[in-house]
């Protein structure tokens, strides 16, 4: 996503904004906050693809991404 194409439908649209998703309290809605990742407050940036829908977050705080790498059990 982050060169502009959607990696589910291959749409050429897509657009980013920092911190764009954060949270949402309606019933049934993917919640997303960034603050809660070991309760340091940090931002992220967020792509949708206007196409089909489908988005992602990056947390852009590096000092952030290295305490999930310390304290989080790796996948894989």
């Amino acid at each position: 996503m982050k060169k502009g194409i959607c990696p589910k439908c291959g749409a050429e649209t897509v657009y980013s904004k920092n911190d764009g998703i954060k949270y949402s309290v309606m019933q049934g809605v993917v919640i997303v906050k960034t603050n809660t990742i070991l309760n340091i407050p940090s931002s992220a940036i967020s792509y949708v693809c206007t196409t089909c829908g489908y988005f992602e977050n990056y947390i852009t705080d590096k000092n952030k991404l290295s305490a999930v790498a310390k304290e989080w059990k790796k996948v894989g």
